[in-house]
C-alpha cells in the first residue's frame, strides 16, 4: 500500500510541474536554460503550404497561436507545425547558445536564425535528415552564436509520423553539456545494473538450462533496447541500417516485453486453476504475439495503438491481481504484483503523455526503470528461493526413490505375474518367483544352475521370440501377445507377454512380464470343442458343418472333382423315443453314429444336425462312389437290429444326395435342395435313397413349399401380414344383430401386392408354421378391437379359423386366453372354427381346447362340414355352435339334386340337436333363396360381400348392409 501511495505522490507532483511565462527568451550573465515554448507562437500547417520565406516576409498573415507551454505535445498528426519566437543577449558578451528539441525521434526539424543585420542561418536536422549536427547528444540539438545585444528571431519547423512531442529548450552551452553528462550518468548506472543482472543471469543458464532465465533474460534486452532508443541513445550511437527502422523495432521490443510480462504472471501467481485468469493470460500472450508481427502488416502509430491496448490489459489484469493478494499472507508475491502494478502505471503514463493526454512527466522514465529492477530483483531472488527448495525437495525424492526402489524390488518378486530382464540375445538376467515357477524353477539361482538361462529354450516354437523381437525393435514396444512354451518338464503353459526396451548407459535390456493364461486357454478350447461339435454323439455341429460346407463350396470352383452332399433322416427313430424314453434315444443315436462311421473313410465329414438328422460331406469324391457310401449306410442301419427290454426295433434311414456344383451358392441353398431330396425318398416308401433333380415334380412342389416357408418367415419379422374379413348375413328378416363376419388372413408381397392364403397355407400346415400365423392373427384382431370399441360394441361375432397344431399346444391355449383377457375382449363376441380333419389330430386334445374356452364364453364353428366320412359323429362328440357347410355340396345346389338333399339333411340335424347353420359358397340370388327354404339360419359368399380389408371397415356403412 506504502508503495501505491509513493507512485501517486510522484505523479502529482510531477503533473503540477510548469514555468513562467516571459515575452522572449533574454540571456544574462546568469541565464543557464529557458523554455522556448513559454515566449514562442506555432502555427499548424495542415497542407504543407508554408514556406520560411512567406512566413518571415508576412508574419501576420498566419493565425499565430500563443503557446504558453513548457512542453509541446500534439500527439500523433500528419501536420507541420511552425514554431517563432526571440532570443536576447543582454549579458554583455557574446554566448553560445544551444536549441535542444529534446526527442530522438523527430523525422523533420527545420531551424531558421535571423540576426539583426538580416542574416539568415538555416539547419536541417531528424531521423529523416542527413547532415545533422556531429553532436553526441541522446536528443537533437544545434548551436549558434549570438552577439552582445543582439536579437535573434528564430522560425522552427516540426514534422514527423511518431509522436510530436517537444520540450523545444535553449540553454547555455556548457551547461547543456553538464546536463547531458548527468543524463547519461544516470541512465549508464541503470543500464550498468542490468547488463549485471544480463551476466549473471547468462551465468546461471549455463551451469542450470532453466529456460525460466532465457525468458528474464529477453526481457532485460528488451527493456534496456527500448530504453535505449527513447532516451536517444540509438540515434547518438546509431548504426544507419537500423537507425530507420527504430519505429518498428519500438513496437515489437514492446510487444516482446508484454508477452514476457503475460508468461511471468501466469508463473509466479498461483491463479492457474482459475478459469477468468487463465483465460485474461492466454488472451494477452495471443495479443502480444500481434503486436510483435504487427509492423509487418501496419504503420507506426497502429502499432502504439495496438501497444496501448496491450499495456491497457496488462494493467487491468495488474491491478486486479493487485486487488485479489492485497491481503496475501506471501509478502514476496504481494511485492511482485506492486512492483508490476508500478511498472504498467510508468509505461501507461508515459504512452498517456506521448498521446498528448498528460503533460510531461520527467520522472515516468526513472520510475519505469525502478520497477523493471525491482521485478528483476524479485524474480531471480524467487529463482534463487525455488532452487533452494528444489535442492531440498531432490533430497526427498532420492529418498523416496530409495525407498521405492525396495518396494519395487519386494513387488517385483512377489507380483501374481511373471516378471523378467533379459538381454536382447535373450539370456536371462532377472526373473521374479511367478515367472519361476511357472517355467519349473525354484529361483533365477536354480535356474542357472539348470543351464536353462536363454529365453527362446521356453519357446514351443524358437522363431516366435525373433519374431517378437523384431516387432519390438519397429514399435518399441509390444503387448497381449499370445505365446505358448515348455517349462522345464515338458508341460505346456500358455499367457500373453508384453515387453519393452530398457535403454540404460551402458547396455539396453529388454524388460517384460506374462500374464499366465494356461486356464484360460484351456477353458477357451473347450469352448471351442462345445461350439463346434455335438456333444452327444462327439460329431461335427450343424454351425461348424455349415462352414465346412461352404469352404467346400468355395474349394469346388476350382477342383474338377465333385464334393456331395449327403442328408440323412433315420425312419422310425421316434417310435423307439416314444416308447422307451429319450435316454435310451440318445444311446440308439450313438451306436448309429458308429454305424455311419464305419462306412466313412477320414476325408469324409459326419455331422448331427438335429434330433435323428444327419449330415455327409464328401469331398472330392465322384457320384458313383458317393452313391455306393450311401447304400452301405442304409444297409447298415436296416440291418442293425435294436433292442430293448425284449422289444425289438427295426430301423430305417431316408438319404438325399446334392452334388455341390457351381449352381450352388451356399450352405442354405444346399442343405435345402438335401432336405428335398430326402423328403421325396420318404414319400417314395422310406428308406431309400433320392439323388436330387430340378425335374422331379415331388421335390420341386417341396422346393416351392420351402420357399414359401422362407418368405412367410420374412413376412413375419416384417410384419408384412394384414386381416380381411367376409361378412356372414342372417336369412331371416326377424334376427337383429350386429356384425358378423369371418376373419381371413392376407400376405402382402415385397412388391407390394396381396396374397391369398390358399398359395402358403398347404407350406405352413407341412412345415408346423400354422401356429406362428394363429398367434398372429388372435393377437393382432384383439389388439385392433381394443382400439376400436365402438366397433366391438356393435360387433356380434367374429370368426377365427384355428389349425390343428393350435388345438392341440398347451402354450396356444395359454396365449389366447392371456390375449383375450389383456386387451379386455368378450369372449361370446369370439367365435373359432375347426375343420374335421384338424379336430381329429389328436381327439382328445381337441375336445379339452374347446371345453376349455366354451367356459370362458367363446363359441365354435366346426368349418367344411361334409368333407369328411365321420362327419355327423362330431355332431355329436363336439361341443359346438354352429356348422358351416362345405361350399362344395352349396355351389351347384341349384342343378344337384344330391347336393340339395345332403344340405337339407344337414340343416335338419343341426335343428335337431339345436346347432345354427352357414352356408358357404354363395354367388347369387337362386342359392339364396333355396337355402332360405331349406331353413339355413346364415350365408356367405361373394353375393353377400367380398372380402375386405379390415383397416378398411367402415362402422355405419357395415351395420346398414348387415
Amino acid at each position: 500500500m506504502h508503495y501505491l501511495l509513493s507512485l501517486l505522490l510522484i505523479t502529482v507532483l510531477s503533473l503540477n510541474t510548469t514555468f513562467a511565462k516571459a515575452e522572449g527568451i533574454v540571456i544574462d550573465s546568469n541565464f543557464e536554460v529557458g523554455r522556448l515554448g513559454l515566449t514562442s507562437k506555432y502555427v499548424e500547417d495542415k497542407t504543407n503550404s508554408y514556406s520560411f520565406d512567406y512566413l518571415s516576409q508576412r508574419p501576420s498573415a498566419v493565425p499565430w497561436v500563443n503557446s504558453n507551454q513548457a512542453h509541446f505535445n500534439f500527439g500523433f498528426s500528419e501536420s507541420a507545425f511552425w514554431f517563432k519566437g526571440e532570443v536576447i543577449n543582454k549579458a554583455g558578451i557574446e554566448k553560445y547558445l544551444i536549441i535542444d528539441f529534446g526527442d530522438s525521434l523527430l523525422d523533420n526539424i527545420d531551424l531558421y536564425l535571423i540576426a539583426d543585420d538580416g542574416s539568415t542561418i538555416a539547419k536541417s536536422l531528424g531521423t529523416r535528415r542527413q547532415d545533422n549536427d556531429n553532436m553526441s547528444n541522446v536528443t537533437f540539438a544545434t548551436g549558434f552564436k549570438i552577439g552582445a545585444g543582439e536579437t535573434m528571431h528564430y522560425f522552427i519547423r516540426l514534422k514527423t509520423s511518431a509522436f510530436l512531442q517537444t520540450p523545444l529548450t535553449i540553454w547555455n552551452a556548457n551547461d547543456f553539456i553538464d546536463e547531458q553528462s548527468q543524463h547519461k550518468l544516470m541512465v549508464g548506472m541503470f543500464i550498468g545494473l542490468f547488463l549485471m543482472m544480463i551476466c549473471y543471469l547468462t551465468f546461471l543458464y549455463i551451469h542450470l538450462h532453466e529456460a525460466r532465465l532465457i525468458q528474464y533474460i529477453a526481457f532485460i534486452i528488451c527493456y534496456l533496447s527500448v530504453v535505449w532508443i527513447i532516451e536517444g541513445f540509438g540515434f547518438a550511437y546509431k548504426v544507419d541500417v537500423i537507425a530507420q527502422h527504430y519505429d518498428s523495432i519500438i513496437v515489437v521490443l514492446m510487444g516482446v516485453i508484454g508477452l514476457n510480462l503475460s508468461l511471468f504472471a501466469q508463473q509466479l501467481l498461483k491463479l492457474r486453476y482459475r478459469a477468468w485468469f487463465s483465460l485474461s493470460i492466454k488472451t494477452l500472450i495471443v495479443y502480444s504475439v500481434i503486436v510483435i508481427l504487427s509492423p509487418l502488416f501496419f504503420s507506426f502509430k497502429a502499432g502504439i495503438i495496438l501497444v496501448s491496448v496491450l499495456a491497457l490489459g496488462i494493467t487491468l489484469l495488474s491491478i486486479v491481481c493487485g486487488l485479489f493478494f492485497i491481503r496475501d499472507e506471501s509478502k514476496d508475491v504481494r511485492f511482485y504484483v506492486l512492483s508490476l502494478v508500478y511498472f504498467i502505471l510508468g509505461i501507461d503514463i508515459h504512452i498517456l503523455t506521448r498521446f498528448g493526454v498528460l503533460g510531461d512527466f520527467e520522472f515516468v522514465d526513472y520510475i519505469s526503470a525502478c520497477s523493471a529492477l525491482i521485478i528483476l530483483v524479485y524474480l531471480c531472488w524467487n529463482f534463487a528461493k525455488q532452487m533452494a527448495h528444489d535442492r531440498v525437495v531432490k533430497k526427498d525424492i532420492e529418498k523416496q526413490i530409495t525407498s521405492v526402489n525396495e518396494r519395487y524390488y519386494s513387488v517385483f518378486q512377489n507380483a501374481a505375474e511373471g516378471m523378467f530382464t533379459t538381454s536382447i540375445e535373450g539370456n536371462i538376467l532377472a526373473i521374479n518367483q511367478s515367472m519361476c515357477r511357472m517355467l519349473g524353477f525354484i529361483n533365477l539361482e536354480d535356474m542357472n544352475k539348470s543351464g536353462h538361462f536363454k529365453a527362446d529354450e521356453f519357446y514351443s516354437d524358437p522363431c516366435q521370440r525373433e519374431k517378437i523381437i523384431e516387432t519390438l525393435r519397429i514399435e518399441g514396444e509390444v503387448n497381449s501377445i499370445e505365446m505358448s512354451g515348455y517349462d522345464r518338464y515338458g508341460e505346456v503353459f500358455h499367457g500373453e507377454i508384453n515387453m519393452r526396451f530398457n535403454v540404460q548407459p551402458d547396455i539396453t535390456v529388454i524388460d517384460g512380464s506374462f500374464v499366465n493364461t494356461t486356464k484360460r486357454k484351456q477353458h477357451e478350447i473347450k469352448l471351442e470343442s462345445i461350439a463346434k461339435y455335438d456333444q452327444l454323439t462327439g460329431l461335427v455341429n450343424r454351425i461348424h458343418f455349415e462352414n465346412l460346407v461352404g469352404e467346400s463350396l468355395e474349394s469346388n470352383r476350382s477342383v474338377l472333382e465333385d464334393n456331395i452332399l449327403l442328408y440323412m433322416d433315420l425312419d422310425q427313430f421316434k417310435l423307439v423315443n416314444d416308447i422307451c424314453g429319450h435316454d435310451i434315444g440318445d444311446s440308439l443315436l450313438k451306436k448309429i453314429t458308429l454305424i455311419v462311421k464305419s462306412f466313412l473313410d477320414e476325408n469324409a465329414i459326419l455331422a448331427r444336425l438335429g434330433g435323428d438328422e444327419f449330415g455327409i460331406l464328401l469331398n472330392h469324391t465322384n457320384f458313383d462312389d458317393a452313391l455306393e457310401v450311401a447304400d452301405s449306410i442304409r444297409c447298415g442301419i436296416e440291418n442293425f437290429r435294436f433292442t430293448h427290454k425284449g422289444r425289438h426295433f427295426v430301423l430305417g434311414v431316408s438319404i438325399g444326395i446334392v452334388i455341390l456344383d457351381e449352381s450352388i451358392e451356399n450352405f442354405a441353398q444346399a442343405l435345402s435342395l438335401a432336405d428335398t431330396a430326402c423328403f421325396t425318398a420318404k414319400e417314395q416308401g422310406r428308406n431309400r435313397i433320392h439323388v436330387y433333380s430340378k425335374c422331379n415334380d415331388v421335390m420341386l412342389g417341396h422346393q416351392r413349399e420351402m420357399r414359401w416357408i422362407g418368405v412367410l418367415r420374412e413376412a413375419l419379422d416384417e410384419d408384412r401380414f394384414e386381416l380381411a374379413y367376409q361378412t356372414i348375413m342372417p336369412l331371416s328378416i326377424d334376427i337383429k344383430e350386429g356384425y358378423r363376419y369371418e376373419i381371413l388372413l392376407r400376405l402382402r408381397d415385397a412388391e407390394g401386392n396381396l396374397q391369398s392364403p390358399s398359395e402358403f397355407i398347404a407350406a405352413a400346415e407341412n412345415y408346423n408354421f400354422m401356429t406362428q400365423l394363429d398367434r398372429w392373427v388372435v393377437k393382432t384382431y384383439c389388439q385392433w378391437l381394443s382400439s376400436n370399441p365402438t366397433h366391438l360394441v356393435n360387433l356380434s361375432s367374429a370368426s377365427i379359423n384355428l389349425c390343428g397344431q393350435s388345438l392341440v399346444d398347451s402354450s396356444m391355449h395359454t396365449y389366447i386366453e392371456n390375449t383375450i383377457l389383456r386387451y379386455g375382449i368378450p369372449p361370446e363376441k369370439l367365435c373359432f372354427e375347426i375343420t374335421e380333419s384338424q379336430a381329429i389330430m389328436d381327439f382328445d386334445q381337441t375336445i379339452l381346447f374347446m371345453n376349455k374356452f366354451k367356459a370362458l364364453g367363446c363359441r365354435f364353428s366346426l368349418d367344411d362340414f361334409g368333407s369328411g366320412f365321420s362327419s355327423y359323429s362330431y355332431i355329436k362328440r363336439l361341443p359346438i355352435d354352429q356348422l358351416k357347410i362345405d361350399g362344395a355340396f352349396v355351389e351347384n345346389i341349384e342343378t344337384d339334386h344330391i347336393d340339395y338333399t345332403m344340405v337339407k339333411s344337414f340343416n335338419d340335424i343341426a335343428r335337431a340337436v339345436n346347432i345354427k347353420t352357414v352356408a358357404e359358397y354363395v354367388e347369387n340370388e337362386n342359392i339364396k333363396n333355396i337355402l332360405s327354404e331349406i331353413g339355413i339360419d346364415y350365408v356367405q359368399g361373394y353375393l353377400i360381400a367380398k372380402p375386405r380389408l379390415l383397416v378398411d371397415f367402415v362402422d355405419n356403412e357395415q351395420l346398414d348392409s348387415v
